[in-house]
């Protein structure tokens, strides 16, 4: 019999979805302090405090590494537009919908 690992469980997974519907992964006042991605200023390191959406939204962010609690690195600032983010050793481009519904606060 096989042992799975914590972050591929079917468990794991409704939990991280559960947490994301919520809106939690940082604490609740780091979560009120969060801004959307798409209006980050300053580029830097920055820490997920939750991702808003749908359930399609969550989940792709998930697949991609962005979730709540995780720290990436703001490589090109949105501004309405398209942001660059560096996470987990790869590059990734986010239209401005996307971005807006990752929430993040500076680390």
């Amino acid at each position: 019999m096989k042992k799975e690992h914590p972050e591929t469980s079917s468990s794991f997974l409704s939990d991280l979805m559960a947490r994301c519907r919520r809106g939690k992964g940082c604490s609740r006042q780091a979560a009120q302090q969060g801004h959307p991605l798409a209006q980050s200023c300053c580029n830097g390191r920055l820490r997920v405090c939750a991702v808003t959406g749908d359930r399609h939204t969550c989940a792709r962010m998930a697949h991609l590494g962005l979730m709540p609690g995780c720290e990436l690195e703001l490589l090109c600032k949105g501004s309405g537009q398209q942001c660059m983010v560096k996470i987990n050793g790869g590059t990734i481009s986010l239209d401005a919908p996307t971005a807006a519904n990752i929430l993040v606060a500076p680390i």
